[in-house]
């Protein structure tokens, strides 16, 4: 957890300081939709949602059936 931490720190900083793009892919989507400004949800490698992360956030059905909460 750690680690992860400091990576997506990392990121964050590098995006604010540079406007660096970055794709992250992660499996914690509460760390992923935390820092991103979009959020592409795949299952079973098909795209279930496409939708800025604070949209996909708010989603309480999205959240429901991928996210765990």
């Amino acid at each position: 957890p750690l680690v992860v931490e400091q990576i997506i720190q990392s990121i964050n900083d590098l995006c604010r300081k540079t406007g660096l793009t970055v794709l992250l892919v992660e499996q914690n989507a509460n760390t992923a939709l935390a820092v991103a400004d979009h959020g592409i949800l795949l299952a079973l490698g098909k795209v279930v949602a496409d939708l800025p992360a604070n949209e996909m956030i708010a989603d309480s059905s999205l959240r429901a059936a991928y996210l765990g909460y």
